[in-house]
């Protein structure tokens, strides 16, 4: 009997025992499934901080070290291989500690992290009754980037605060100011840290400074008002109590709990001033916090509700007895999108997990809110369906954030569209973010051609070369490598691209703060039929002034035959080389038939070198000169005449002056011919004084003398060929009058100017300025070889 009670007793524990593991199976199964349809990364770890269970979000979280996270593993062993592998970007040996810290004393503040994958986490550590403890990590990236979005729109509205011309003072509900903008501070005279965290009433004269306080309480209570929505002019006082008037208003924000006043006030002492630099500032403050509440909901076998965890209640408004008993299939009516509801019912039928499924839920004041679920099919031990478990967030800040976005990208487009240019705006990462209609037209593309957000830079040139947009010859990819690599390398240009078609395109390259490209095309075929027009017609008259020019080349050739003969052998006979001419009354002959071909054949190259440089024909060799050189070579050979005409030469050069990029025989003919000008129309004992020096606007030489000088009207005269200034030195001295004119004509085919000062009786100073971009440094051991490289180009 004893041996049949034990057996009794045993079959009974055996069955208990049975029934317990069967129940303890069953609430596994069970959380496995909920934690596998959680949208966060869930790990469980018992009292001895080792691992019991961990969902898939969780591994995906952590891929790096995805096959460490096993039951069993002890919490410090799963940190130590995330610490090794970089599963936390920039983690350093201190964070480690802290997660350490935090999962022994865990607190429910939490903290986030940056992922290897670039993803944020936000991590929180919840004690369990058992002492043990629950990990979730959830993704906020989304958040983090909103909260960034967020961050540079208050920095964009603080900056419009700091620049708009009209003073903004915030207070709150007890009348103390919160900020004070720099226009405010030029207004009251006050600076903003004399304000803040004082009453408003300090800028109010009374008696508005004592009756301040009481309207704004009577405010509250009331509501009646006579400055806040509505807007007056009242008086203001300033820092040195002087009263002005100043038109104010006054606008209330709630934001929470928080009652926030703002003002804006516009001195209008001197209203015709400030009307013209009047700026409009509205300010609005967004609220976008986001709920990060997530609750639980279980459907049976029937898809009618059955559980709903009570944090319900906090997001919508609703207890879970809203659900319960209700059919999933209600929520149709609810779906954001029809199209949606197809695939979510094919899902469910087919039993399959389901996530991002989105239903609106309409709350009791009229407020919308967005909800997006997630779950799995549960099933029983014999793999029977008996429902669905899953979670549901609160997403309507995204989807709000999603909807400005779409309407601030329909505006951009609509902007863009009705420019008279084609325009093409790429990202950072030259992805095609924007292509108006124009652009379209003038490059042949269709809407099925190019997809905005899903081309890139390359992707659109790659088109463009398949279509034969860069020619038919040539390897395409070569062609398009070319061209990105010169929009990479300088994203600021300017070109001409000619179509198939005939057409002709401007394009301008344009690069973007922070990171960006922007391409406009405009047509400019009409305006390229306009220039080959007028190229037509400028080349017709060029063959006409060649036509001249070859004429007085061979006028020119035809007089000087006869000239060269008439001076070389008039040299012959000054100089006696066949024996002394007889009678020696001829030598005198001589000298002038010599000194009259030489004046001839000078009168003769002037007049050439006139025409040419009225034609535009003026022929330049630019090489580095040496411009303090060739002024003392200059001066050197004006020394005889200079001596002759009593007349001293001056110099004033700096100890290293600068070469200049020019003509160098071109140079010693505008030196000499200013330099014979001055010692002309100097008189004996005067001076003539040569300076040069590098300034600003470029190579600045002056010739001064202080000769007969000239009057107004002669300076405009003798500019012209062939005049001269009517004074009694040109009576003494011949010229031809072109001296000048031929010299300005010389200095502005350099891109120089010449202008000239002068008054009468106390001499002349000619300016000849040359360019910037005609000056070269100083010439040194080191860059000679250069300068000779560049000779000879």
């Amino acid at each position: 009997m004893a041996l049949a009670l034990l057996l009794e007793v045993l079959i009974r524990q055996q069955a208990v025992a049975e029934s317990e593991g069967q129940r303890a199976n069953l609430l596994q199964s069970r959380l496995a499934d909920a934690l596998s349809s959680v949208q966060d990364g869930v790990a469980l770890f018992d009292s001895r901080d080792r691992l019991v269970t961990a969902n898939d979000l969780y591994r995906q979280f952590m891929a790096p070290v995805a096959e460490v996270i096993k039951p069993g593993r002890l919490f410090q062993e799963i940190i130590d291989a995330e610490f090794e592998r970089g599963v936390v970007r920039q983690e350093c040996e201190i964070v480690r500690s802290g997660k350490l810290a935090d999962h022994a004393l865990p607190s429910v503040q939490g903290c986030e992290a940056e992922l290897f994958d670039g993803r944020w986490v936000s991590i929180n550590v919840y004690p369990t009754a058992d002492g043990g403890h629950l990990r979730i990590l959830r993704d906020v990236t989304g958040r983090r980037q909103m909260n960034t979005s967020l961050h540079d729109s208050l920095a964009w509205l603080r900056g419009i605060m700091n620049t708009v011309v009209d003073g903004i003072v915030t207070i709150d509900d007890s009348a103390t100011i919160l900020s004070f903008n720099a226009a405010a501070e030029r207004i009251f005279g006050f600076g903003a840290d004399e304000v803040v965290g004082r009453n408003v009433n300090m800028l109010m004269p009374d008696p508005y400074r004592s009756e301040h306080d009481d309207y704004l309480r009577r405010y509250a209570e009331t509501g009646e008002a006579r400055v806040i929505g509505i807007g007056r002019q009242v008086k203001g006082q300033r820092k040195d109590g002087a009263v002005f008037p100043l038109e104010l208003a006054v606008t209330r924000m709630n934001q929470g709990g928080l009652v926030t006043y703002i003002g804006v006030v516009r001195d209008i002492t001197d209203r015709k001033r400030v009307e013209d630099a009047l700026v409009e500032s509205e300010q609005r403050f967004r609220d976008l916090a986001e709920s990060a509440s997530d609750w639980f909901w279980e459907l049976d076998a029937d898809l009618r509700f059955t559980f709903v965890s009570g944090r319900v209640r906090q997001v919508l408004g609703v207890g879970p007895g809203y659900f319960i008993g209700r059919s999933f299939t209600d929520l149709a009516s609810s779906c954001e999108d029809p199209r949606d509801w197809e695939v979510q019912q094919s899902l469910i039928r087919a039993r399959r997990p389901f996530r991002g499924f989105i239903f609106i839920h309409r709350m009791t004041n009229g407020a919308i809110k967005f909800v997006e679920m997630a779950g799995r099919p549960a099933f029983d031990p014999e793999g029977k369906f008996f429902g669905y478990r899953g979670t549901a967030a609160d997403i309507t800040p995204l989807k709000r954030h999603e909807q400005e976005l779409a309407t601030q990208s329909a505006l951009r487009q609509a902007i863009i569209d009705n420019m008279g240019q084609g325009v093409a705006v790429f990202d950072g990462d030259e992805r095609l973010v924007a292509l108006n209609t124009q652009a379209r037209q003038l490059l042949d593309l269709s809407e099925n051609d190019i997809e905005t957000e899903m081309s890139t830079l390359e992707g659109l040139l790659l088109y463009l070369a398949v279509q034969g947009e860069f020619g038919r010859s040539g390897a395409m990819m070569t062609k398009v490598r070319r061209r990105l690599e010169r929009l990479r390398r300088n994203p600021l240009r300017v070109f001409e691209h000619a179509r198939p078609n005939g057409w002709v395109l401007e394009v301008r390259s344009t690069a973007m703060p922070g990171g960006g490209l922007i391409l406009t095309f405009t047509d400019i075929t009409d305006r390229k039929k306009v220039e080959a027009t007028l190229r037509e017609a400028k080349d017709a008259a060029e063959r006409g002034n060649r036509a001249k020019a070859t004429f007085l080349a061979n006028i020119s050739h035809e007089l000087r035959t006869p000239l060269n003969a008439i001076i070389g052998f008039s040299e012959l006979m000054k100089h006696e080389i066949f024996g002394p001419v007889q009678p020696p009354a001829y030598c005198s002959y001589v000298d002038d038939v010599h000194e009259s071909g030489m004046h001839l054949l000078e009168l003769i190259n002037d007049i050439l070198d006139m025409s040419k440089a009225e034609a535009g024909m003026t022929d330049l060799v630019d090489s580095p000169v040496d411009m303090a050189a060739l002024i003392k070579a200059s001066l050197r050979m004006m020394e005889k005449r200079a001596s002759t005409n009593g007349v001293i030469l001056l110099t004033d050069l700096p100890d290293h002056l600068a070469f200049l990029r020019a003509d160098e025989r071109r140079i010693r003919q505008i030196l000499l011919n200013l330099l014979s000008n001055a010692v002309k129309f100097t008189e004996e004992g005067g001076t003539v004084r040569v300076t040069a020096r590098v300034e600003p606007q470029g190579m600045v030489i002056h010739v001064a003398d202080s000769g007969i000088g000239m009057s107004s009207e002669d300076l405009s005269r003798v500019m012209e060929p062939f005049v001269q200034a009517d004074t009694r030195l040109s009576r003494k001295y011949e010229g031809t009058g072109l001296g000048l004119p031929l010299t300005k004509a010389l200095v502005l085919a350099h891109g120089g100017s010449l202008t000239l000062d002068s008054i009468p009786d106390q001499g002349t100073t000619v300016t000849v300025v040359f360019p910037p971009e005609r000056v070269m440094g100083e010439r040194s051991p080191e860059n000679g070889e250069a300068d000779e490289s560049w000779r000879r180009g």
